[in-house]
């Protein structure tokens, strides 16, 4: 089955979105019954205004679509912290957006020494930086 995720991500921290996506390509290839559609937003579309309201308001309607097209809500947790305001944004359309709220997967890395204690608290399912726990944790909360 085909499950449709959002991953978190801020394009300064690409590498943690990419590491995140081959991570969800190794489950693909190695999870009996898994694979995954990407309804990120897409790095090749900038959106660009003179006005940053109506940028900020543009790029939270554009999040909100992608997070409707979506089933679940993968946040890396090493980002949160420095993208505090955009990825509060995302969970808050995924948790309120809605008629019914999306999952949020908190996306432990490897080796890291301390997780943002704000999104293990709201977040559905914290897992450590592994393939096979993050298709798990998908299936059981789709």
């Amino acid at each position: 089955m085909a499950y449709d995720v959002f991953v978190s991500h801020a394009w300064s921290y690409s590498d943690r979105y990419w590491d995140t996506i081959r991570l969800l390509e190794t489950a693909a290839a190695n999870v009996q019954g898994f694979s995954f559609r990407n309804y990120s937003v897409p790095r090749h579309d900038p959106i660009t205004d003179p006005s940053e309201a109506i940028k900020i308001a543009k790029l939270k309607a554009l999040l909100k679509e992608q997070i409707r097209q979506s089933s679940v809500v993968i946040v890396p947790a090493g980002m949160y912290v420095n993208n505090r305001f955009w990825i509060q944004a995302e969970i808050d359309i995924a948790r309120t957006g809605f008629l019914r709220p999306k999952p949020i997967i908190a996306l432990r890395r490897r080796g890291q020494q301390r997780d943002p204690e704000d999104l293990m608290a709201i977040a559905d399912a914290q897992i450590n930086w592994n393939s096979n726990s993050l298709a798990e944790a998908i299936k059981k909360l789709c």
